[in-house]
């Protein structure tokens, strides 16, 4: 190829979107297209000659030499991976290579695709899909698979653990007196109380209305359920200020054990919650509920 050719080559590589590189047997930059700035934050002269695995984000690092051994090796013609590159600016961004060997077999021809915000899209469509919208918490989907984790675990451990199904008296009035917005803060403020009395690995979610329910996992006995139940009842102690209102409300929560209780997630929740029913029956109001 002529100097001229190689000229306009580059030109038409200047106008393409992705970021083209050209890097040598050893696994450094000999070429990178214009787009590579815009993508990486790196002009041509800062990375050409230099390692590409210098620019990868060093928390996948494993991988990414992996990928960049495998790109280098020769065992295959064409190759397509993605993984975590930095920015100049610091920024981790995803990116998808494509990759062949140039027609000498002397360098490798690499195309790199800024999937970024495709990639953000995806975690959080992931992440809606298991959370309620409202609260943040786990949705009705997310702790079902909570659930069944803590039973597989349990059960290979021979280990306890505790559901607590709970519902809040007194939401309805104030829900119908104040309006669906008030209701909704409500709900958000009675999430944050109950995340504050659970420890980091447990696991609290909303099932929809005002019933949320509470995984309790590596329990010692049945005695830790009771006391972080009792830890929830004294969150109800206060009122909730929202605004200029001061609300009261109070939780009637059922407790499942496993296994005592059930071996499965339906025939737990069941347990609980015709156990939270009975509760609630018993006295609405009542602070100090009986196990």
């Amino acid at each position: 190829m002529t100097k001229n050719e190689l000229i306009e080559l580059e030109d038409v590589l200047d106008l393409m979107l992705d970021a083209v590189c050209v890097v040598n047997k050893v696994g450094k930059f000999v070429f990178v297209s214009a787009a590579f700035e815009q993508i990486f934050g790196y002009k041509a002269a800062e990375v050409v000659g230099k390692p590409m695995i210098d620019y990868v984000y060093k928390g996948d690092h494993n991988k990414t030499y992996n990928a960049v051994a495998s790109l280098l090796s020769g065992e295959t013609t064409h190759s397509r991976f993605e993984n975590r590159w930095v920015r100049k600016d610091g920024q981790i961004i995803h990116i998808l290579w494509s990759v062949c060997w140039s027609s000498d077999h002397q360098v490798r021809i690499a195309v790199a695709h800024d999937i970024t915000e495709r990639k953000k899209m995806e975690e959080q469509l992931h992440y809606m899909a298991g959370h309620d919208g409202l609260t943040g918490l786990p949705n009705r989907s997310l702790l079902m698979d909570r659930l069944q984790a803590a039973i597989v675990k349990a059960e290979r451990e021979n280990t306890l653990f505790s559901i607590l199904f709970i519902d809040i008296n007194g939401f309805k009035a104030i829900n119908d007196t104040y309006g669906h917005l008030m209701g909704d803060k409500l709900l958000q403020h009675i999430a944050q109380r109950l995340l504050s009395v659970v420890r980091e690995y447990d696991t609290v979610g909303r099932l929809g209305g005002d019933e949320f329910l509470i995984v309790l996992e590596g329990l010692s006995s049945a005695g830790d359920t009771t006391a972080i139940k009792r830890k929830i009842i004294g969150q109800f102690q206060q009122p909730f200020k929202l605004d200029e209102l001061s609300l009261n409300v109070s939780p009637s929560i059922g407790i499942a054990n496993y296994p005592t209780h059930g071996e499965t997630d339906h025939q737990l929740i069941k347990h609980a919650d015709q156990a939270m029913y009975k509760i609630k029956r018993m006295s609405a109001n009542s602070i100090d509920y009986p196990t």
